[in-house]
């Protein structure tokens, strides 16, 4: 059986119980924040590599353009100027062992909790030696 507590222990354990509760949705936010920008990082990287290897194997940026929004339209829209360098660029000439396709790409976001003040730029590369 509880003995009656005084009302100043009561309202301590509220205050107490208020701080911690501040520092566990501060982490659970962090924590889905980070997850969050994880994802489309991998997303964007996997993009990258798509769209290099396809570019390499059909010798077009067109095709290659287009593979990378398929892949990375899961993720993110495609119809705004948040995304830049998703077309593929081949640097050497075909035949050479120097020649690859690259992509060099850079997404911007915001901050889904509002932890971060202004965008977050997220960048990835992916490359593939022409004709695969």
């Amino acid at each position: 059986m509880v003995k009656n507590r005084p009302d100043r222990e009561r309202g301590a354990a509220a205050v107490e119980f208020a701080l911690v509760a501040m520092l566990l949705v501060t982490l659970l936010m962090g924590v889905m924040e980070f997850g969050r920008l994880w994802a489309i990082q991998g997303s964007l990287a996997q993009a990258a590599r798509d769209a290099a290897r396809t570019a390499a194997i059909t010798d077009s940026d067109t095709h290659g353009a287009t593979k990378f929004g398929e892949v990375f339209w899961a993720i993110a829209p495609l119809d705004d100027d948040s995304l830049t360098g998703s077309t593929p660029v081949r640097s050497g000439t075909p035949g050479e062992e120097s020649c690859r396709w690259t992509v060099e790409v850079t997404y911007t976001t915001k901050a889904m909790t509002g932890f971060w003040p202004g965008n977050i730029p997220i960048r990835a590369q992916g490359a593939m030696r022409c004709n695969g």
